[in-house]
């Protein structure tokens, strides 16, 4: 990040105000996911690592108050105590991968006011964009059924400074590879690549059997080739005859256009007749979760799958409902539990704790309850440090699995008949009552 100024202007002036006031004590907010998208029965938890790296490091770097200071719209003084301001605070969350529904708590910050003001922003865009990412990854994994899934989202990004957070959240979410080679070697995870259209381009449209024989004899342990720039039955047979010529075995072909079903199994049937029983079909061109389930029902023989615009973006969902409110602060008495009461923006009051009952059931309650089932919200961050024994990442992505694969069935196929249940604790329920009883006569 160019700038440590990463947080809306908004924040700052509420955060000069409360200075200005003594307003600076402890207080909690929660990150909440407020809905699901239509049709999904789940969202991944995802962005946590990276959410608690940044409160860990959070600080103001002198050169951008400087610029601050020059722009004139705050007190000076506000600003060299901005200098001083590091995150002291605690932070609980719900374990990276974990299927959740509305109304959860994915995160609770609880630290002084500024600074759990000043990382809302970030917060909310780590998590939030994480968890959209791993969401689609295991919807579109699972459409795959049992298949490899590839994540190939690089070129379809917002921009580059969202590589390595979509490949990671995507390989929560169960891929089996990532082509954007920074971050498989910042994540330490698998990588993967091909070739493009403009390779075979390159050797003139009677050079496409050339181009597939410099290709293997370049990198023969990555022998999948790009079959389709021209007649896609002509590639294959052009690729039989490469490998045939030098000697490097076939391991897959990738079809990138036209009907995919159709075209799989022409290529089956060629390859099976030239005994490459074992070469694969790869798939791509715009693959939805839905594209990815029709061809697996259609019985298209295609062995793995790579997904790019669909795991980066999506124009059903382009963004998950997440917010993050303040829920309580402390006084002279205790904590004093909060809630705005907007209408349909109405936030649960007080600091809470999340109880899973079993597999497609949570319950929300206030934080010292002791309920039924397992307590998801675990301490992640203690005045400011991250505590130790977090999870690797392929930890998290094998948790992700097997959590999603105990969701009932009617919460995890594709178009999901019912969510994941979060439904308040009785206690809950009071509060809540209370606080609207008490907000109208106030």
């Amino acid at each position: 990040m160019a700038s440590t100024l990463i947080f809306d202007e908004y924040e700052l002036t509420m955060s000069q105000s409360f200075w200005r006031a003594g307003r600076t004590g402890e207080v909690a907010f929660e990150l909440v996911l407020r809905s699901l998208p239509r049709h999904y029965g789940y969202a991944v938890s995802a962005g946590l690592a990276d959410a608690v790296a940044f409160v860990a490091q959070f600080a103001l770097a002198g050169p951008d108050l400087d610029a601050l200071r020059a722009a004139g719209r705050f007190d000076p003084a506000f600003l060299d105590y901005c200098a001083s301001i590091r995150f002291t605070g605690d932070v609980d969350a719900i374990a990276e991968g974990t299927p959740v529904g509305a109304g959860t708590p994915l995160l609770r910050v609880t630290a002084p006011r500024i600074e759990a003001s000043l990382v809302e922003g970030a917060l909310l865009a780590i998590v939030s964009h994480q968890t959209a990412v791993a969401t689609r990854a295991r919807r579109i994994v699972d459409a795959a059924a049992g298949r490899p899934v590839a994540d190939f989202s690089l070129r379809r990004l917002p921009g580059v400074g969202s590589a390595r957070a979509t490949a990671r959240a995507a390989w929560i979410g169960g891929v089996s590879a990532t082509a954007t080679t920074s971050a498989g070697i910042d994540l330490a995870i698998a990588t993967t690549g091909t070739m493009a259209h403009h390779y075979v381009l390159a050797h003139g449209p009677a050079g496409e059997q050339q181009a597939f024989t410099e290709f293997l004899r370049e990198f023969p342990q990555r022998a999948v080739l790009l079959v389709d720039t021209y007649d896609p039955s002509v590639g294959v047979a052009h690729a039989i005859a490469a490998s045939r010529a030098t000697g490097v075995a076939l391991q897959g072909v990738r079809l990138d256009s036209g009907d995919l079903d159709a075209e799989s199994r022409r290529a089956r049937g060629l390859l099976d007749r030239a005994g490459m029983t074992q070469t694969q079909i790869v798939a791509t061109n715009d693959l939805t979760e839905d594209r990815v389930a029709a061809l697996v029902a259609a019985g298209a023989p295609i062995d793995a799958f790579g997904v790019g615009t669909a795991l980066a973006t999506s124009a059903a969902v382009p963004a998950l409902s997440a917010v993050y409110k303040l829920v309580a602060q402390r006084t002279a008495a205790g904590w004093e539990p909060v809630m705005k009461h907007s209408a349909g923006k109405a936030s649960a009051p007080g600091r809470h704790q999340v109880f899973r009952q079993d597999a497609g059931s949570d319950v929300l309650a206030l934080e010292g309850e002791d309920l039924a089932g397992r307590a998801l919200l675990e301490p992640v961050v203690r005045a400011g440090q991250v505590l130790a024994g977090q999870p690797s990442l392929d930890a998290v992505r094998d948790h992700c699995a097997a959590a999603v694969a105990q969701l009932p069935d009617e919460v995890r196929r594709p178009r999901a008949t019912r969510a994941l249940s979060v439904r308040p604790s009785p206690q809950l329920v009071a509060l809540t009552r209370a606080l609207r009883r008490a907000a109208r006569s106030a």
